[in-house]
Parts: structure tokens; sequence; C-alpha cells
């Protein structure tokens, strides 16, 4: 799956998607209220995921410090681990 990064995504640390998305997130990570979340190879540790407001905090240190030229999260479920990986195609 692949989501854009928005400025207050970037600038406030967060995993965004839209309403229309949420049924591909929850076939994606199912319907839990916590994932194990790798940031570019980086294990960050068990975050909640915000059901409510679409979204999953991931830290804002961690996404202030990705390139400018990152514009999207590619994302990946694999062994109840939320692969996210920064890239700009």
């Amino acid at each position: 799956m692949v989501l854009s990064i928005t400025k207050s995504a970037r600038q406030f640390g967060y995993v965004i998607w839209s309403s229309k998305t949420d049924a591909m997130m929850k076939q994606l990570i199912g319907s839990s209220s916590e994932v194990s979340v790798n940031l570019n190879g980086l294990s960050i540790g068990v975050k909640s995921v915000d059901w409510k407001y679409h979204r999953i905090s991931i830290g804002y240190k961690f996404t202030r410090a990705l390139p400018e030229t990152a514009k999207v999260y590619k994302l990946s479920f694999h062994d109840n681990v939320l692969e996210v990986e920064a890239s700009n195609v």
C-alpha cells in the first residue's frame, strides 16, 4: 500500500490515511489497536493505531529526519510487523 507523506504527517510524526483507504488498512493490518512498526528497516517499537483519526504515530523525530525528497510511505505487513518505507516514488 502506498500513502503520500503530507506536510502535517511529516511535522507531527504520523502515517496518515484517508477514510476512503480505511478498508485497505484494515485488510493490511487487521483491526488491531497496536502494531509493531519498522521504519526504513529500523524497529521503532509497538505503536497505537488511531482508527478514529486514521493514523499511526511513529514519532516526529523520525519523520522530520526523512529527506525532503521522500514523498510516499510504502507499507507492507509481514510477521505481525508493519514495514514502513519512505520513498520518493
